[in-house]
C-alpha cells in the first residue's frame, strides 16, 4: 500500500517519529539570512572548513544554514544539544549520527540542497534517502537522459510532450538521486543500472535491475509535492505507511 504523504501546517507541532514513518524538513534558505551567524555557531570545525573552501560566498552561506538547520532538527530526536551532535561516514561518504555521541532513539538521515532550498528526511530503523531539484526550464531531458538513464526512463521522457518532458526528467532524476543516497553508493552503482517504475498516475516507484531485470523488494521511491518549481523524491528501506512534510522554518522561527 501507497504511504500517505501528509503535509504540516506551522500551527502543528511536528509528529512523534514512529518506526513506520518518516519525516521530511523542507526549508527555504533564504528567510533566514539574518540567523547565518548563530547556525555558523553550531557547526563543527571540520564543518566549518568545509563551508570556508567554497569559492563563492554564496556557497558558504547556503552550506552554513543548511548543517546548520540539519543540526537543530536531529536534535529533536537525538539526546543532544545542536552543537553537541557529533557525525560519522559510511564507505562512500553517507554521513550519520554517531551512536556513540548520545543517547535518545536511533536515526538515519538524509540532507539534500538545491539553490536557496534545503530538505532533510528522518527515519528510524530504515535507511532513506531524499533528493530536491530546482527545476530549470531549459534542461536538455532527452539528451541527458539518453546519456545518464535505463533505456526505459529515456524513452518515457523522449515520448512525452511539452512541459510534461522537463517535469518527468526531474520526477526521474531525484528519485535516481534519492535511491543512490538511500543506498549509500553514491554514483558508483551507476544512474543507468537500475530502473525506476512508476505506475499510471502513481508517486510511488518500484527499484528494478537493468541487468538482472530483478526487483528490488527492500526500497521504494516515493516523489514529493514541495513547490510547482521544485522536484523532489525520497527513498526508503522496507515499508512505509506515512510520509510527513514538515516546515522547517518553523523552528528555526522559534
Amino acid at each position: 500500500m501507497p504511504a500517505v504523504l501528509i503535509p504540516s501546517t506551522a500551527s502543528l507541532p511536528s509528529p512523534d517519529l514512529v518506526p513506520q514513518d518518516v519525516h521530511v524538513w523542507f526549508c527555504d534558505l533564504s528567510r533566514h539570512q539574518s540567523e547565518r551567524d548563530g547556525l555558523a555557531a553550531l557547526l563543527s570545525t571540520d564543518e566549518q572548513s568545509r563551508a570556508a573552501r567554497f569559492a563563492f560566498e554564496r556557497d558558504r552561506h547556503r552550506f552554513t544554514l543548511s548543517h546548520g538547520l540539519l543540526r537543530i532538527i536531529l536534535s529533536r530526536y537525538v539526546s543532544e544539544e545542536p552543537g553537541h551532535i557529533q557525525f560519522k561516514m559510511g564507505p562512500h561518504g553517507k554521513p550519520a549520527v554517531d551512536s556513540r555521541a548520545g543517547a535518545g532513539q536511533p536515526i538515519e538521515f538524509s540532507l539534500s540542497h538545491s539553490g536557496e532550498y534545503v530538505v532533510v528526511a528522518v527515519g528510524t530503523g530504515r535507511a532513506v534517502g531524499v533528493d530536491i531539484e530546482v527545476c530549470r526550464s531549459d534542461v536538455d531531458s532527452v539528451q541527458l537522459a539518453q546519456r545518464f538513464f535505463a533505456h526505459g526512463e529515456s524513452r518515457h521522457i523522449a515520448q512525452a510532450q511539452g512541459e510534461d518532458r522537463p517535469r518527468m526528467f526531474y520526477r526521474f532524476w531525484t528519485a535516481k538521486e534519492a535511491y543512490l543516497k538511500g543506498r549509500g553508493v553514491g554514483l558508483s552503482l551507476g544512474l543507468e543500472r537500475f530502473e525506476l517504475l512508476f505506475d499510471e498516475g502513481q508517486v510511488v516507484a518500484q527499484v528494478r535491475s537493468t541487468g538482472s531485470g530483478t526487483l528490488e523488494k527492500d526500497w521504494s521511491v516515493h516523489s514529493l509535492r514541495l513547490a510547482d518549481h521544485i522536484a523532489g523524491a525520497l527513498a526508503v528501506e522496507g515499508e512505509v505507511a506515512r510520509i510527513f512534510i514538515l516546515d522547517a522554518t518553523t523552528i528555526l522561527d522559534r
